[in-house]
């Protein structure tokens, strides 16, 4: 897919980091207008509320370039040499990690001319301690923020040494003023955005924002003349921009992009894909299921994941740019094998090589006994379709399952397996994705079809607003470089709550994870693997991909881009990332 926020990483060093010295801004400008796409699909709206998550700039994935983070985080770089202080100079726990204290940047001025200082982040944390603002999963502050000098303190109920890239790397910071109203009306109209960032808003209309530098910016004044983000309404039109030299950026899965597009001029055209989250099947397990029926069992929702064929989606659906999901516990692998159980369980008990529909498959794909559909389901107390045989471990089909002919489909007390996967038609990898699931379950005795949502604002809204709106999606994970940040999301936080899953034990790991020196790893890996289990066996996500962070870019303006060579940085076109990647950037005489 094409975007998603970024996520909390561990931070070991950070933790003794304090001050640390910041890349070398640029200090002149004069360079072409430069012209990027975070993400495709977006229905344009004049609101640049940073904690309003259908709002343009949310949607769009650039709060960032008016809101800065107070620190810079490189998710691909769990080291010192990752960690980039930015309104922040230094920050540390103290009170056993329930207090983070920071030290704030001086002779900062936000767009407007007014000075920017500790009171406006105290003010910022006050606004997203109103749930309906916290959209990135702040923990909960026991207290107000403390203002002693040019220092703030942080008060959280519970300590906090997991959560240290969402608390400084995703809360972008607002003018006191204007936090005092988002506070207030999280879902507030911001047409003039007011912030410390490079750039400020020029103009708007319905297709095309422009950004203008901002004058006196704090880190130098950024190399690009412009920068200007469009309305694209798919990831073809967007290959399209690319080649006809509309587009410098992009941050979607670009069809074919290296015959399409980086083999034109492979001088110039450039495209790299680090792998940085899990993508997942979301169930939709509030009330009444969306009108799905059989997904409120866990065992359907196992069935459900061994009969995906994750080859052929990464292949089809995402053109070979990302990896099939190859573990139930949905770690990223093998970025966070370290925290796999050392008996090997949870590694490779998901088939990359295709679907497992029965015992001779799982057998052939040395998978662990029993994880097929047939035995799944069986054991699940579910009636085989009547249309089907079943012999020597092999399950044939007897026909798809489309809705029609119950003959054909798994039942248990008069219902079916049915449900829809409902993704943007936009997301053409997504949406082809939809399309392979359905197919392959059919057959396999699910009724699952596709369900088309228009675009990113459509689909959005109706996950966080609407839960009877949809059954199941396809959706990118939190990333992290920790195991923490998406068990976090999924069993917790953000996509928990639009989800409707709740598991007293998992919340209970997750206090204890956030509690545990990360040092202790004797104490940490138990914790981690108890999630692991959870994710495994109540699957309310079903593991599908290992996400790529979407990066194609032209050289023939600037320099400079983080690449595979030289990962300085997690490389989309999208918060909070993107300030820090436009000021190392150099234009091209």
């Amino acid at each position: 897919m094409n975007w998603r926020p970024l996520a909390s990483l561990l931070g070991v060093a950070a933790l003794a980091l304090g001050a640390c010295q910041q890349s070398n801004p640029a200090t002149t400008s004069g360079g072409k207008p430069l012209i990027a796409e975070p993400t495709t699909g977006v229905t344009f709206s004049e609101d640049f509320n940073p904690y309003d998550s259908n709002s343009v700039t949310s949607a769009m994935g650039t709060r960032s370039l008016v809101n800065e983070p107070l620190v810079e985080f490189d998710e691909l770089d769990p080291t010192a040499a990752g960690i980039h202080p930015w309104l922040a100079t230094a920050f540390q726990f103290a009170n056993g990690g329930k207090d983070l204290q920071m030290t704030i940047r001086q002779n900062v001025k936000f767009n407007d001319g007014s000075s920017f200082g500790p009171a406006d982040v105290a003010a910022t944390f006050k606004t997203v301690a109103n749930p309906k603002a916290n959209v990135f999963g702040v923990p909960d502050q026991a207290s107000d923020a403390t203002v002693s000098g040019n220092n703030v303190t942080l008060h959280f109920t519970s300590p906090q040494y997991t959560a240290l890239s969402t608390i400084l790397g995703h809360t972008y910071v607002l003018k006191a003023s204007v936090a005092t109203q988002v506070a207030q009306n999280p879902t507030m109209t911001i047409k003039v955005p007011v912030g410390t960032g490079p750039f400020m808003l020029a103009s708007y209309t319905s297709s095309l924002i422009k950004w203008k530098p901002n004058p006196s910016y704090w880190g130098g004044t950024p190399p690009e003349s412009e920068i200007d983000t469009p309305s694209i309404a798919t990831n073809a039109a967007a290959s399209d921009a690319l080649i006809s030299g509309q587009l410098d950026w992009a941050g979607n899965d670009i069809p074919n992009v290296y015959e399409n597009y980086v083999n034109l001029n492979p001088l110039t055209n450039h495209a790299w894909f680090a792998s940085g989250s899990t993508v997942t099947l979301y169930f939709n397990l509030n009330a009444g299921n969306g009108g799905a029926t059989g997904i409120n069992e866990a065992a359907v929702r196992k069935a459900v994941s061994y009969g995906i064929d994750r080859n052929a989606l990464a292949l089809l659906g995402e053109s070979g740019y990302e990896r099939a999901a190859s573990s139930s516990s949905a770690l990223i692998l093998p970025n966070q094998k370290a925290f796999l159980p050392t008996d090997g369980s949870f590694a490779g008990d998901l088939s990359t090589a295709g679907n497992t529909p029965d015992a001779a498959t799982a057998t052939a794909q040395k998978l662990p006994a029993g994880m097929d559909v047939y035995d799944i389901l069986k054991n699940g107390g579910w009636t085989p379709p009547a249309s089907s045989s079943y012999s020597s471990g092999t399950f044939k089909s007897g026909g798809n399952c489309d809705g029609s002919n119950n003959a054909n489909c798994w039942t248990k007390g008069g219902k079916i397996i049915k449900f829809s996967v409902y993704d943007p038609v936009p997301f053409s990898d997504y949406w082809e994705n939809a399309a392979l699931i359905s197919q392959e379950l059919q057959p396999l005795g699910m009724a699952v079809t596709t369900k088309p949502a228009q675009g990113y604002s459509d689909w959005n809204t109706t996950l966080t607003s609407n839960p009877a709106g949809w059954q199941t999606m396809i959706h990118w994970g939190a990333g992290g470089s920790i195991p923490y940040t998406q068990y976090n999301d999924w069993f917790a936080s953000t996509a928990a709550q639009q989800v409707g899953y709740s598991n007293a034990d998992a919340k209970s790991a997750l206090t204890a994870y956030a509690s545990t020196d990360p040092t202790d790893t004797a104490a940490l890996y138990p914790l981690v693997q108890k999630l692991e289990k959870i994710m495994s066996t109540d699957v309310p996500y079903a593991p599908l991909l290992y996400g790529a962070d979407w990066n194609v870019y032209s050289s023939a303006k600037y320099t400079g881009w983080p690449n595979q060579s030289h990962p300085y940085m997690n490389p989309s076109p999208s918060d909070p990332q993107m300030p820090y990647i436009l000021m190392q950037l150099k234009p091209v005489s």
